[in-house]
């Protein structure tokens, strides 16, 4: 189904229809073709897309010949970011209106047509508001009694539902002091760099009633006056509501499998940030130096170390493929359980923090060190 390329309106001798009605029915049959397969009522449904968008029976055949063989997703969705805001805007009235014209949009094209929303500009409530307009009432009638059937047993579910109880944060929040990076702190080649780095990098588990139910990834971020060592890593990873108040504790897992106990410092409330303190680790953690995002540039070298799927101190190479606002985008390989572990520089610097992997391979993104700093002044400005 997939191609490198994709066909244009005069490869096909669609002059009539124009590249922009050729994309149209490519962007559709995409969007259909979004959960990797193709129903009987779907192909009906492609069959439905040629007669609204084709003016002769020559035409449809050279959609269906698209239909079958030359549609791919990445490649559609790559020429749509081509065309110019008011292209896009009337491509995706266009799109909604012919998808939904006689059958309800399905999860997987429900989907594609979240990712063609954000690539087209759209905003969260335009998007609904044009759904809205392009669906059959008698559809959101059923919608709202559904939803009205679930809103009364959540109420209920609720009302059973025992208490649960955030995470203990400390009251009082020392200062961190921050390492300062050498100058001229050397390039560094793999086996050097992860001898230097490795006593940077920990596995935070997550227990509850002192049964592990989670793991992520940190490293040694600095130290307080009194030499104490916290670790940082992802909110999401340490914070978690149980029903026991005091049943949610945390362990720093070493590379030679010390666990020592740890203490929730404080979590971030703007960004998937976190602090861990570690009364224990004094001696075996080596806080290792920040980079900022604004110092990198597309092709720098990265090194994620982790623990995914739990493997701890698991290395692994790659690029900055992208930098998106605070996000540093990585074709390092990371996976659940690396998530809060750092992503180095080949100088052993921190240059971000792994907070999610990608449905698709070979795409991670980490927050920028900037993100570290202004959560340690929220945590500075916390009561």
């Amino acid at each position: 189904m997939t191609t490198s390329e994709g066909p244009t309106a005069t490869e096909h001798g669609l002059e009539a229809l124009g590249a922009e009605d050729v994309l149209l029915f490519q962007v559709c049959v995409a969007a259909i073709w979004a959960d990797g397969s193709m129903a009987a009522a779907e192909r009906d449904h492609i069959s439905h897309l040629m007669d609204r968008i084709a003016a002769s029976e020559a035409e449809r055949a050279e959609l269906r010949r698209i239909a079958l063989h030359d549609v791919s997703r990445r490649w559609v969705l790559g020429e749509v970011d081509r065309l110019d805001e008011s292209a896009k805007r009337r491509l995706y009235d266009r799109c909604i209106a012919v998808l939904t014209a006689d059958r309800r949009l399905r999860r997987g094209e429900l989907g594609f047509i979240g990712e063609l929303r954000r690539r087209c500009g759209i905003g969260r409530l335009a998007h609904s508001a044009t759904l809205w307009r392009a669906a059959p009432l008698r559809r959101w009638l059923r919608l709202g009694a559904a939803v009205a059937l679930v809103a009364a047993a959540g109420a209920l579910w609720l009302a059973r539902r025992p208490a649960t109880f955030p995470p203990v944060e400390l009251p009082v929040h020392h200062e961190i002091l921050l390492p300062r990076a050498a100058a001229d702190a050397p390039r560094l080649g793999t086996e050097a760099l992860y001898a230097r780095i490795r006593s940077s990098v920990v596995k935070v588990n997550v227990l509850v009633d002192q049964a592990l139910i989670g793991h992520g990834s940190g490293s040694v971020l600095g130290a307080d006056r009194g030499g104490q060592l916290y670790v940082l890593t992802n909110r999401h990873v340490v914070y978690h509501e149980v029903a026991n108040p005091h049943g949610l504790t945390f362990e720093v897992e070493l590379e030679n499998g010390i666990q020592l106990p740890a203490v929730l410092d404080f979590a971030s409330r703007a960004h998937d940030l976190a602090v861990v303190l570690v009364p224990g680790l004094g001696g075996w953690g080596v806080p290792a130096p920040l980079r900022p995002c604004s110092d990198l540039e597309v092709g720098t070298a990265v090194y994620a170390v982790g623990a995914p799927i739990g493997l701890d101190h698991t290395f692994t190479t790659g690029v900055v493929s992208a930098l998106r606002g605070n996000m540093v985008q990585t074709d390092a390989t990371v996976h659940s359980g690396s998530s809060g572990g750092p992503l180095f520089d080949d100088r052993g610097r921190v240059c971000g923090v792994v907070t999610t992997s990608h449905r698709e391979k070979d795409i991670s993104f980490a927050l920028c060190a900037e993100a570290v700093v202004e959560m340690l002044g929220e945590r500075s400005a916390a009561p």
